[in-house]
């Protein structure tokens, strides 16, 4: 029934000259729902909007910026006709001074949202909150807390608004001098201002801060670079078939001997190596491959190995010895080289711990091996394996340096160059890939330098 709006309608239809009376709070609790909603004005731009409902809402009209506009003032009863009055004349008096109540109702709920993040710890956290509701993996968010965690001693309990780009230099430096055995974390420190550049990003989104203080050394020159090294390899060809056959002979684990060779057979980076998960490769189809996807990957972009027969017959010996690793592929764990001491599954504090149990092998496993075959670090080191295969395949002269870069994932130094060619030149690797696995296997035969002739009639065989 419309009879409290008659009733209201009726009490409008009195005004004098046609001007509003304002509302009184009998005629606010007389209106009743009808079949359409409808307005009470009382004046200024404040009315109450009754619905079909039966809710009746405060709501003020006012002009801002040359536009309409309407923000919501709460329900009756619980906003009275004396507090809608009061929230009017507020938003009146910042309209007299130019300021738009809704985007200050705005601003203040965001500030309302983010008061308890004010120190550095709490905005990180917070932050950190947000990456795990993306669809990042849990490698790269636990990366992302270790990489924080570095910072937090110097920053931790220091006000997000009060940091300054000498606080962050101060930590970044910390993290920098840390390294072991008098070396620098360059790398370390470079990714570690990233991510504090993320972290205050975020701070200034949320109104917390004005600028972001890790920005400033993105490209300032005050992290020091490591001076440039070049790993220790064997290039002459009898010296590193005479390698070959040691590892062969290696009476280690069977593991590490086999990590060893795929190893020479791919020229991959030994973290890469360790890192090699069984559901990256495909060895049983047409152009069999490891596929390395971005985060493991220097240039964080995806790389794709050729596999030869000899890399197959290393891969198929493996599998029957660490194949198993396979049911843990959802949790990224189907390592194809498992460290042989898996980490424990209950902490120090008797609590589950919350690393996986399962890890890849160690850092410095094949360097160890070498060492125990008679190779020191200053003959050869397992990174010295892409130096040995870029100086050998080039000397060939059999293939192109682009396909020979390309199979090492290294990235053009031109950066124009580099941004339009994306060829990966698969066909050609793939013959590369078998060529080099066959050279390898006459260096390890002879023991003696083949000539680029014997090279050629390899290639050949490797095409046919």
């Amino acid at each position: 029934m419309d009879v409290g709006r008659d009733r209201i309608g009726c009490w409008y239809e009195a005004l004098a000259g046609g001007r509003s009376m304002p509302l009184t709070d009998a005629a606010c609790r007389a209106a009743k729902k009808a079949e359409k909603p409808y307005k009470i004005s009382d004046g200024g731009g404040l009315y109450m909007l009754v619905e079909t409902s039966g809710s009746r809402l405060w709501r003020q009209a006012y002009r801002f910026g040359g536009k309409q506009k309407l923000i919501a003032l709460g329900a009756y009863p619980a906003i009275t006709l004396a507090d809608a009055r009061i929230a009017r004349d507020a938003n009146k008096a910042l309209l007299a001074k130019g300021v738009d109540p809704s985007d200050k109702r705005k601003a203040d709920k965001i500030a309302a949202s983010a008061a308890h993040l004010t120190t550095f710890d709490a905005v990180a956290d917070a932050w950190l909150a947000k990456q795990r509701e993306t669809s990042k993996s849990a490698t790269t968010l636990d990366k992302l807390t270790w990489i924080i965690d570095l910072v937090r001693p110097q920053i931790g309990q220091l006000q997000i608004g009060a940091i300054t780009p000498s606080d962050v230099l101060a930590a970044l430096r910390k993290v920098e001098a840390a390294g072991r055995h008098g070396k620098n974390r360059y790398e370390t420190t470079k990714r570690c201002r990233a991510t504090l550049s993320r972290v205050f990003s975020y701070a200034v989104a949320e109104g917390l801060r004005e600028f972001d203080p890790a920005a400033a050394f993105a490209k300032s020159g005050h992290l020091t670079p490591p001076p440039t090294r070049s790993y220790a390899a064997i290039v002459d060809p009898k010296a590193f078939g005479a390698l070959l056959r040691a590892i062969d002979g290696y009476d280690g684990t069977k593991e590490t001997r086999l990590a060893l060779q795929l190893l020479a057979l791919t020229a991959l980076r030994p973290g890469e190596l360790r890192q090699l998960r069984w559901s990256w490769v495909a060895s049983d189809v047409t152009m069999p491959a490891i596929t390395l996807p971005p985060d493991v990957m220097k240039m964080r972009r995806e790389h794709k190995v050729p596999l030869s027969r000899q890399a197959i017959a290393v891969l198929a010996e493996l599998r029957e010895l660490t194949g198993w690793s396979s049911i843990h592929a959802e949790a990224g764990a189907d390592y194809v080289f498992p460290n042989a001491q898996p980490r424990r599954v209950v902490g120090k504090d008797g609590k589950p711990s919350k690393r996986p149990a399962l890890r890849p092998m160690s850092e410095g496993a094949l360097g160890s091996a070498l060492r125990r075959l008679g190779y020191a670090s200053d003959t050869h080191v397992p990174h010295g394996f892409r130096s040995s295969f870029s100086t050998l395949s080039n000397s060939s002269r059999l293939f192109d340096a682009d396909i020979i870069e390309a199979a090492l994932a290294h990235s053009d130094g031109n950066q124009i160059r580099s941004i339009y060619n994306r060829a990966t030149y698969d066909a050609d690797r793939t013959r590369l890939a078998q060529w080099w696995a066959d050279y390898l296997d006459d260096l390890r035969k002879s023991g003696s330098v083949v000539s680029i002739a014997k090279a050629r009639r390899s290639r050949a065989a490797s095409a046919s």
